[in-house]
């Protein structure tokens, strides 16, 4: 019973939220292998990736094509154009320019099933905008971190490692011998990864949240925007417009960032004080997922 408590994605996160800010003394163990975490919980999760979904191109090309649209063009110009009027710190301000440059959460596939969506949509799009991600994600932090001291062949280097390597290395768990294993450790693997992630950031920070509630609240007030804000207006906007099992897919392209590959990035680039804003998205992603099924399921009936 303890297990399956401990097992549960939200329970999961609660909990490192609250020790990373009461007992947060192991993060800076934690802050030497988050990348190697980061880099274990994507081969896990792009397990989910059908290469063969490749064979029809043009459906696979349109779901890109939206889906780049929705989550790097609208939500990056969103939260890239709140955090320049509203955040002063540069640190802080990289760790939105990787927000704005992270590839989609990679949960909303099963939230798409989940809630009734176009599930193929979902999963064509997601697959898409990540082999684009290989390019665009260093592009758009070399561009907007443009007179910092960034290494941009680290830069890439990182990105091959969390993008390319995971989907290369995916392919050897989908074998017949060793799928069985990999389908029931996969969730628990990519819950507790992306928890310890979760965990290291706000530890890395917690005197910095308690000091300093005005740049939190300013965090905070940027990411609900770009979440719950556009994700309802949306919503309303597609109305009469888009079927219901797109928009529900759309939507949850749109809002749905990836804040363990967002924390894990800043922190490997930037540091530390950076990976703050993709430990408070964590929070507002899990709390968007749960209204976004009361918002789906009410139209729904």
């Amino acid at each position: 019973m303890i297990l399956k408590i401990l097992n549960n994605r939200n329970t999961l996160l609660t909990l490192s939220l609250l020790l990373g800010i009461f007992l947060g003394d192991l993060a800076t163990f934690f802050k030497h292998y988050t990348l190697l975490i980061l880099v274990v919980v994507m081969i896990f999760s792009t397990t989910s990736f059908d290469l063969k979904a490749l064979k029809d191109y043009k459906f696979f090309l349109n779901s890109t094509l939206k889906s780049f649209i929705l989550n790097y063009l609208i939500f990056g110009i969103i939260v890239l154009g709140l955090s320049y009027l509203l955040i002063d710190e540069k640190d802080l301000f990289y760790g939105f320019v990787v927000i704005a440059a992270t590839p989609p959460g990679l949960a909303i596939v099963p939230f798409t099933t989940i809630y009734k969506g176009n599930t193929k949509y979902s999963l064509m799009g997601l697959l898409g905008v990540y082999l684009l991600a290989i390019f665009v994600t260093p592009f758009i932090i070399a561009i907007f971190s443009e007179g910092t001291e960034i290494n941009t062949s680290r830069l890439i280097i990182t990105t091959l490692e969390l993008i390319v390597l995971p989907i290369i290395l995916s392919r050897l768990l989908l074998l017949k011998k060793v799928f069985p294993v990999v389908e029931k450790i996969r969730g628990k693997v990519v819950n507790w990864g992306f928890a310890l992630i979760i965990y290291t950031v706000v530890g890395l920070n917690s005197k910095a949240i308690f000091s300093d509630l005005q740049d939190l609240l300013r965090i905070s007030l940027i990411i609900f925007t770009s979440i719950f804000i556009l994700g309802l207006a949306h919503w309303l906007i597609t109305k009469k417009k888009v079927s219901l099992e797109n928009r529900i897919s759309s939507n949850l392209m749109l809002t749905i960032k990836s804040s363990g590959f967002a924390a894990g990035t800043t922190l490997a680039v930037f540091g530390e004080r950076s990976a703050l804003p993709a430990a408070i998205m964590a929070v507002f992603v899990l709390l968007y997922l749960i209204f976004a099924g009361f918002m789906y399921s009410k139209k729904q009936k």
